[in-house]
């Protein structure tokens, strides 16, 4: 069933295979003994193995000496979902009872990955936060892969710095200096004057507005620091950017506003991307 090279050998092994759309099939069709797939988890690789950015390392898939599949399963079907053949190690004989020993680890963070890396710098989650709310904007968020995250953080490294050093940890108030605000200072930094969005980033910081044209920074800031946590609920924090978005604009355009509506539309463009009407 295996369709590997069996010599006789009852000690654990393994080998370095090309794994192709039928050959993971095959071992699928043994998959009698699993947790739940996580599609999610599939498709990020999927995304990788199409990007060239599958790599080769010591994980791998793995049998017991029944030939059932013990480790693997979401690398397998990212093979047959992407239709490509890839490189990866494959454990033969492993005894069945290692399965209690499988992935029970620390599991690395993204940021903890990025940065043992060294390819971007120093990571935290804060930078990661701004990130994706750069990224995604009004969209539905996707998670990203730690590939996919390496190539954004580089490609905008400098909107971020900019976000992250004008909204500092150190000097904010709760609910102001979050990955939803950076990541859309750091959306304006490509359309936005520079000394605008310093003094906005200023004001949201320190509540200090200097005249009627500073009040939609203001009372973004009121609601901000008020509002109920919005945490990882989508729909909250769909709000809370669409009220930053409008509340810049605003200050930008220098246009009034009688109370704070949250944008529907993309209001602040990445490059490459259509504004919205």
């Amino acid at each position: 069933m295996i369709g590997a090279p069996q010599p006789e050998i009852r000690e654990p092994y393994s080998l370095v295979m090309d794994v192709g759309p039928e050959l993971a099939e095959r071992w699928l069709s043994g998959n009698i003994h699993n947790r739940k797939l996580n599609n999610a988890r599939v498709d990020r690789m999927v995304r990788d193995m199409k990007a060239g950015r599958w790599h080769l390392t010591h994980q791998g898939v793995a049998f017991d000496p029944g030939s059932v599949l013990i480790d693997g399963q979401h690398r397998l079907w990212a093979v047959v979902l992407s239709g490509l053949t890839v490189r990866m190690r494959v454990f033969f004989n492993e005894p069945a009872e290692n399965l209690e020993y499988i992935d029970t680890g620390t599991p690395r963070s993204d940021a903890d990955v990025l940065t043992l890396t060294g390819r971007v710098g120093t990571v935290d989650k804060g930078r990661l936060a701004a990130l994706r709310t750069l990224v995604w904007g009004l969209k539905p968020c996707t998670r990203l892969t730690v590939s996919e995250e390496a190539d954004l953080l580089e490609r905008h490294r400098a909107a971020l710095d900019f976000a992250l050093e004008n909204l500092s940890p150190s000097s904010h108030v709760r609910g102001v200096a979050t990955g939803t605000t950076r990541g859309v200072v750091a959306r304006a930094y490509y359309t936005a004057d520079v000394a605008a969005l310093t003094h906005f980033c200023d004001v949201l910081r320190t509540g200090m507005g200097a005249g009627d044209r500073d009040k939609p920074i203001v009372m973004l800031r009121d609601f901000l620091v008020n509002a109920r946590r919005a945490y990882n609920r989508p729909q909250a924090l769909r709000e809370h950017y669409g009220k930053i978005e409008r509340a810049l604009a605003a200050f930008l355009e220098g246009r009034p506003l009688l109370k704070l509506y949250s944008s529907t539309t993309e209001l602040f463009p990445l490059p490459g991307e259509a504004k919205e009407e």
